[in-house]
């Protein structure tokens, strides 16, 4: 493995001497960063996987002793050799406090110098060497559980193998597969998804080992799935609530929101027991708020799926003025079966399909096309995220009935839908008026109102929104003294640059000019 140094001092000369005289590669070392005080220094540790520092003890800019006590406590492995001009036993006290491995005396010549150095090469050679041999371990290890997480190796060979390694055959092992529900698309997860995996891998061990919890290892079952083995456990109370403060931590660290399915402790023999039950609870039982299912508390139960009474929420929703009285019947549906004994994944899906089946007839009944009023792409990710869990339901629920009793309520309103948006406008310049904005005040779609705006006026929202924005400007320029930066920001621009520029394009000239003119 390839090791590096670092040279610190404040005289270049000695720096690009020793970078260019001493025989690095006869000593082991493939690689010579340099700086020429603390800061260069900290900077380049920060970027660069470093082992071994060469350093001066007396710079302007802070000493040599300030870097190893910032290495320290950074608890970079690091090994030090100071190269200093003064034979300060003060110095050479500190150095050897601070595990400094050599303290030299300039001058020194390279024979010396490189003798010095092959003693901290050996004993980075000799750290390596017993992190690769750990490392090698530690996979052996993973392995081991990836064979029966991921690859289904069969249970008997898998729990022979187990039991040469793991000796105690009452020893307890706890099996959690902790799963991925709701992310902030799909594409922004699968770009993160590496650094996701280290920091889930990282939160994880540090939580548990942090509370006597061992960790034996983390699998990466796929892109939203890991299950998580912990060894040496017993059940205590508290356990619950350290799950739910476990799943805070990870969503803290990660935009998502995480199910848990967490397995009994039992010995090596009945791990596999264990992983087929949490396996069939994540297939057939959907998390409820808490987001954390137990293995002991969960059994399959035959029955049958009670069916809303659809056709009557429909004709509620066409003859009365509001359709909140059919949402809340809907959430007491889902309270119901939770009560009954919990919601099952299979019929969570069948519920969803007829709810948006039925909210498509009546929207079909009032003439009303389900693009004018739904943004396609947020309503399938709602949608999808629905059938996960008891929190995706309810909150599908909520937005559906928010467009929909927001509709109903623009129904009722005199005017048309162009004529809304340009009260709204000219009374608004200065606030936002983006696009989401826009539709959300007059309950229908983003795109479905850009379109009607065009058709309607022949202009598009934002050269419109431009357009009133710099009559507004204009007015302000010709009628008070306000700064133009004031009347920017008064009609909407917080950047500047940006409201000159436009007002040249729409005017023919700047603000400045403009104001000029009128006087």
């Amino acid at each position: 493995m390839a090791i590096t140094i670092l040279i610190v001092d404040d005289d270049k000369l000695l720096v690009d001497k020793l970078e260019e005289t001493v025989n690095w590669s006869k000593i082991g070392i493939d690689m010579v960063f340099t700086a020429n005080n603390i800061r260069q220094a900290q900077k380049l540790l920060e970027e660069y996987p470093i082992e071994m520092l060469l350093c001066d003890i007396d710079m302007p800019q802070g000493n040599g002793l300030e870097l190893l006590e910032w290495i320290r406590y950074k608890k970079l492995d690091i090994e030090c050799a100071f190269l200093s001009s003064y034979a300060n036993f003060a110095y050479a006290q500190m150095a050897l406090k601070l595990s400094s491995r050599e303290y030299l005396l300039k001058p020194i010549s390279n024979t010396d110098l490189e003798i010095a150095l092959l003693r901290l090469v050996e004993i980075v050679k000799e750290k390596q060497q017993k992190t690769k041999a750990q490392e090698n371990t530690e996979q052996k290890e993973k392995k081991l559980w990836e064979d029966l997480l991921i690859q289904c190796m069969q249970e008997e060979y898998w729990i022979e193998q187990a039991k040469k390694k793991y000796d105690d055959p009452e020893e307890k092992f706890c099996l959690i597969q902790l799963r991925v529900l709701e992310i902030p698309s799909k594409e922004y997860y699968k770009k993160e998804i590496s650094l996701e995996n280290f920091v889930i891998e990282n939160v994880t061990t540090e939580f548990f080992e942090t509370r006597g919890r061992r960790v034996e290892a983390i699998v990466h079952a796929s892109d939203l799935e890991w299950a998580i083995v912990l060894r040496n456990v017993i059940r205590n109370a508290g356990d619950e609530e350290k799950l739910e403060e476990w799943r805070k931590c990870l969503s803290g660290a990660v935009p998502a929101r995480f199910c848990t399915y967490m397995g009994k402790p039992v010995t090596l023999e009945e791990i596999p027991k264990s992983r087929d039950k949490l396996e069939e609870i994540e297939k057939y039982a959907v998390p409820d708020e808490t987001g954390i299912l137990y293995e002991d508390r969960w059994y399959f139960v035959e029955r049958e799926y009670q069916k809303p009474s659809w056709k009557t929420y429909l004709a509620e929703m066409e003859q009365t003025d509001s359709v909140q009285q059919v949402r809340k019947s809907l959430q007491g549906y889902i309270t119901q079966r939770r009560a009954a004994g919990g919601m099952r994944k299979d019929f969570t899906v069948r519920f969803i399909g007829e709810l948006v089946q039925t909210v498509y007839g009546y929207l079909k009944d009032r003439g009303i096309a389900f693009e004018q009023i739904f943004e396609r792409e947020e309503f399938e990710h709602r949608r999808r995220e629905a059938c996960l869990s008891v929190v995706g339901s309810r909150e599908f629920i909520e937005y559906l009935f928010a467009v929909l009793e927001g509709q109903k309520k623009s129904e009722t309103h005199s005017d048309n839908v162009v004529d809304q948006l340009k009260t709204y406008i000219e009374q608004n310049l200065g606030e936002d008026l983006s696009r989401p904005v826009l539709a959300g005040k007059v309950f229908l779609s983003e795109d479905y109102v850009s379109k009607l705006f065009m058709k309607t006026t022949g202009m598009s929202l934002p050269n419109y929104i431009a357009e009133r924005r710099i009559e507004r400007a204009k007015e302000y320029l010709r009628t008070s003294s306000l700064p133009i930066s004031k009347i920017a920001m008064e009609v909407g621009y917080g950047n500047f640059s940006y409201f000159s520029k436009t007002f040249r394009e729409l005017v023919g000239c700047t603000p400045n000019e403009y104001r000029s003119r009128q006087k």
